[in-house]
């Protein structure tokens, strides 16, 4: 699994630090702990930032609860 560059967010975060790329960011979901690890972050998931230019990704340290459809 590809790791994901903390990102401060400045103003307006719309561009790519790493390419450029200046037309804002895709966004993807990972469960910070493993499903089955039996602890309540277990329902947690961090959301991240991704280049639709270059894929680079980007942790801006958002984090949201699924709910309970989701996390079927």
């Amino acid at each position: 699994m590809p790791e994901a560059r903390a990102l401060s967010v400045e103003a307006w975060q719309h561009s790519c630090p790493q390419c450029g790329y200046e037309n804002g960011f895709h966004i993807s979901f990972r469960r910070p702990v493993p499903r089955g690890a039996g602890r309540a972050a277990d329902e947690e998931v961090a959301v991240w930032l991704i280049c639709p230019s270059c894929s680079a990704l980007f942790d801006v340290g958002l984090r949201t609860r699924l709910s309970p459809v989701a996390r079927a």
